[in-house]
């Protein structure tokens, strides 16, 4: 018998959205032609600048994924509560989830941090600094020149992860406060919500999602968020009304229509829309509805992975394919994977794609040393290859050991908070088991 988790279709999802950020930040090293969808307005496209193909460069469309999961995920038991007229135990689990949800974001966060700090300072990004890659030497960082500077810098990026959203050994990590945030919109509006009715907190829905649009330019990253983890809400409370009847609602055809359009929307590019009709066209739509000066592409990029989710939820065969062992095992990595990429590309991807190039220093006619030459695109999807290997590996080997910590380490904090005596020596005798 699979476990809970092992036939969680969202789980899937999850991994699905994971990879997508990965393969992304591949793109944009190696191949950032990619995010066009034409080299030039009268040039045609390589197949994958094409609509659908081109979601390997959609990192900012899984992301926007993830924070839809994060207010579907979040949202499912106070809602079941809710529906259940159990306001007490609705508020109670709000409570303890809102606590326990910040511990599982930080600490893992802040142990990732930590072991890219270590290779910096040890110089294993020494590397990055001189590759013909922009944002691999982009996210190049210096060794500090003394321990106490090394220290310092470490309490800062440890900080400003959480505060201005900005991690100087890991840019990636632009994204967890906004995870954060919205796990907290998704509380708030529980709370607000838990004693009305299933239709009022309907519309509550269409007006957060309304505010959130209307917000455009001015709250930026924060307006996606929130749009996100709404639909996210609102997907969650279709599952407590359907139940396991969900995927029967609509005609078999439909879901996967609504998949593909989603994938579609998802494909609008990051830069030079204009080179192509399909993307033009989308940014002429989407002007006149959005407020002046927003960015067009959160916007695609939310309705997008919006209707990818919903057509997941209601398609008996998506959730199938997602609950699959290979998803699932996507999915129970996906954090670790999430945290830890960027960090093996600016060292074991870098190091096997340059290491030829270093070998041998090319140099200018001045005899000044050049950018190092990454190799051939056989050598380079070899050390791909390599890469995704030990990526997947280690995050495995993260779930086995890292998370288990972690997860003992919030369950002491909360349980203290909580004034719980589960973890308490002198009170062994009564344990209380957190749900």
């Amino acid at each position: 018998m699979p476990s809970a988790r092992d036939a969680n279709w969202i789980d899937g999802l999850r991994g699905v959205a994971s990879f997508i950020v990965v393969t992304g930040h591949l793109v944009t090293a190696f191949a950032p032609h990619i995010h066009s969808p034409a080299p030039s307005p009268t040039e045609s496209p390589a197949l994958f600048q094409l609509p659908i193909f081109r979601l390997c460069a959609a990192g900012r469309g899984a992301v926007a994924l993830f924070l839809l999961i994060t207010g579907y995920v979040n949202a499912i038991g106070p809602i079941a509560k809710s529906r259940a007229g159990n306001a007490d135990a609705a508020f109670a689990s709000i409570a303890r989830s809102s606590l326990a949800r910040t511990g599982r974001l930080v600490l893992p966060t802040a142990i990732a941090t930590l072991i890219s700090w270590f290779l910096a300072n040890i110089n294993a990004y020494h590397m990055t600094m001189h590759v013909d890659a922009t944002w691999i030497r982009q996210g190049w960082h210096r060794q500090e020149p003394t321990v106490w500077a090394a220290i310092t810098s470490l309490v800062h990026a440890q900080i400003s992860t959480w505060t201005t959203g900005w991690n100087e050994y890991d840019g990636t990590q632009w994204s967890l406060i906004y995870f954060l945030i919205g796990s907290m919109i998704v509380y708030m509006t529980m709370v607000a919500t838990v004693l009305v009715t299933p239709r009022a907190r309907k519309v509550v829905y269409a007006v957060l999602f309304s505010y959130a649009w209307m917000s455009g330019q001015d709250l930026a990253q924060s307006a996606l968020t929130s749009m996100c983890v709404t639909v996210g809400m609102f997907v969650a409370e279709l599952h407590n009304e359907h139940g396991i009847s969900a995927t029967s609602v609509l005609p078999t055809p439909l879901p996967a229509t609504i998949i593909l359009l989603g994938m579609f929307l998802c494909s609008y590019p990051t830069d030079a829309v204009e080179n192509a009709p399909w993307s033009n066209f989308m940014a002429q739509i989407m002007k006149p509805l959005v407020p002046n000066g927003a960015d067009i592409r959160r916007y695609w990029d939310t309705i997008g992975a919006s209707l990818i989710l919903l057509g997941c939820f209601f398609s008996t065969n998506a959730r199938r394919l997602l609950s699959s062992s290979v998803f699932n095992f996507l999915g129970r990595v996906s954090f670790p994977v999430y945290l830890l990429h960027n960090t093996l590309i600016k060292s074991v991807l870098t190091w096997m794609v340059y290491l030829p190039s270093a070998m041998n220093p090319p140099h200018n006619e001045k005899g000044e040393q050049m950018d190092l030459q990454r190799g051939s695109t056989i050598h380079i999807l070899i050390a791909v290859v390599v890469f995704y290997y030990l990526l997947y590996r280690i995050a495995w080997y993260w779930t086995l050991y890292i998370d288990p910590l972690c997860a003992r380490a919030v369950k002491v904090i909360t349980s203290w908070a909580y004034g719980d005596p589960a973890d308490n020596p002198n009170h062994a005798e009564k344990p209380i088991l957190i749900t």
